[in-house]
């Protein structure tokens, strides 16, 4: 049983679910992962801000004791095999280098790991020169889901030269928070490891920018929404139909061209049709991404260097894409 930590305790730490595995919601957090995965026990938090600490004390319904920490180095040294960072973005590269500092064998980033690609090229190149280096996942949930290998395959299938294949991406609540998800699933769904110039862009002060770009041979828009709620959708069409993704990946759907029975010899999309078996679960995505990381023998599922597309792409657009073609 692995002796786990979580630095942070904020609403993905522990907050949105009281650390307790609901079965009857969609919600989890990365207490409720450790504490439902069978390989792991979560025994410690690292939070410096009092209100945080009490909160998890008096809030936390979940299994165990876990002891509360305000000094880093003492959380660090309390014998944990496995750390997950849930800590605000802007804190992700030191709390990852104190736990390189403290060899922690392994450790699960929340995305996006840094807010500076040259933050994260910094710790990948540490990782590449380190002789025994830990083993590191980030949270990209939804590479866990059985949904994207089934988008990957529909992309690989298609009868249509790249060229003629399309991705659509709709988001909102800002780019470095919500969009980047589908920045990575870009990656994941591409294989592409290096962000292209971008073909357009429309800057967002609110942090929703839209921009274009030709990804691996597609055409890919992504639109930014300034919304009080959460979108996450991705669309990829061809000449068979449309697949998309939506309800923030807890519904994939195919809309197949079909005859139009109003006009002879012209075709429409037909009603969404909800692919049998793909039903969006967040919770076993996360437990997957937890398998690969807790395995040592498993290939990670979101391992750390797979994130440097979307670190790349998500700085490019901030930056009004100093790249731009």
């Amino acid at each position: 049983m692995l002796r786990a930590g979580i630095i942070g305790a904020g609403r993905i730490s522990w907050g949105y679910d009281g650390g307790r595995w609901d079965e009857q919601s969609t919600s989890f957090t990365l207490a409720s992962c450790l504490n439902h995965h069978a390989g792991t026990q979560l025994v410690a938090i690292y939070d410096p801000v009092t209100e945080a600490r009490n909160a998890f004390k008096s809030g936390y319904q979940g299994q165990g004791k876990v002891a509360l920490y305000d000094d880093l180095d003492a959380f660090l040294s309390s014998g944990l095999d496995l750390v997950a960072i849930a800590s605000p973005s802007s804190h992700h590269f030191s709390h990852v280098e104190a736990c390189l500092d403290a060899s922690i064998r392994q450790i699960w980033v929340e995305k996006p790991v840094t807010l500076q690609l040259a933050d994260y090229d910094v710790l990948a190149k540490r990782f590449a020169g380190m002789e025994l280096p830990p083993r590191c996942c980030v949270n990209f949930v939804r590479r866990g889901l059985p949904e994207v290998g089934l988008m990957k395959e529909h992309i690989s299938s298609s009868p249509d030269p790249l060229e003629k294949v399309s991705i659509e991406v709709r988001y909102s609540r800002k780019l470095d928070v919500n969009g980047v998800h589908l920045l990575d699933l870009l990656g994941a769904l591409t294989g592409a490891e290096q962000a292209p110039p971008l073909n357009y862009l429309i800057p967002s002060l609110s942090g929703n920018p839209s921009f274009g770009m030709t990804l691996s041979g597609m055409d890919v828009k992504v639109a930014g929404f300034d919304l009080p709620y959460h979108l996450i959708e991705l669309a990829i069409t061809d000449s068979r139909g449309r697949m998309m993704l939506s309800d923030g990946a807890a519904r994939l759907t195919w809309e197949p061209k079909e005859p139009n029975p109003h006009h002879e010899g012209f075709f429409k999309l037909g009603a969404p049709v909800g692919i049998v078996g793909m039903n969006g679960d967040l919770k076993g995505a996360a437990l997957n991404i937890l398998d690969s990381l807790v395995d040592g023998d498993s290939e990670l599922i979101a391992p750390l260097g797979s994130a440097r597309f979307s670190q790349e792409l998500m700085e490019r657009v901030l930056n009004h894409g100093s790249s731009t073609a």
